[in-house]
């Protein structure tokens, strides 16, 4: 009998830390969206940015209420868009740059998507009609 309530008592003690401890980490997630509890190797920072050559369709994860980054440099890029189309706007939201590509043609009518802390290409939006 006693050895049944040890293990119990020992059991709950287990969930009770397990519970502070997923407590501790969504209120870490909060106030730093970067945290991690663990590195599983590598600098997953540049492996976790999908990159697709220009002209495949893409899926663009949803956007996270990151703080902006710093303002760094990236050098030149250079971004190829059809023969005729050209840049019709430019938005972002810290962290991705968007260009908006026209005129309103189906060759043209897309919006590329750039890090814009490197200035590589992490996406194409088509619009399909």
């Amino acid at each position: 009998m006693y050895a049944l309530k040890g293990l119990v008592a020992g059991l709950g003690i287990l969930i009770v830390i397990g519970m502070s401890t997923i407590g501790y980490g969504l209120y870490r997630k909060s106030n730093d969206p970067g945290f991690k509890f663990f590195s599983l190797g590598g600098d997953s920072a540049t492996s976790a940015t999908p990159s697709t050559p220009t002209g495949s369709p893409a899926i663009i994860p949803p956007l996270a209420d990151a703080p902006p980054l710093p303002a760094q440099g990236f050098g030149e890029t250079m971004v190829g868009l059809p023969a005729g189309c050209t840049i019709d706007g430019v938005s972002g939201d810290g962290g991705r740059i968007f260009l908006r590509i026209g005129p309103n043609t189906p060759q043209c009518q897309r919006v590329l998507v750039l890090n814009a802390a490197t200035g590589a290409q992490i996406g194409v939006i088509r619009i399909a009609r």
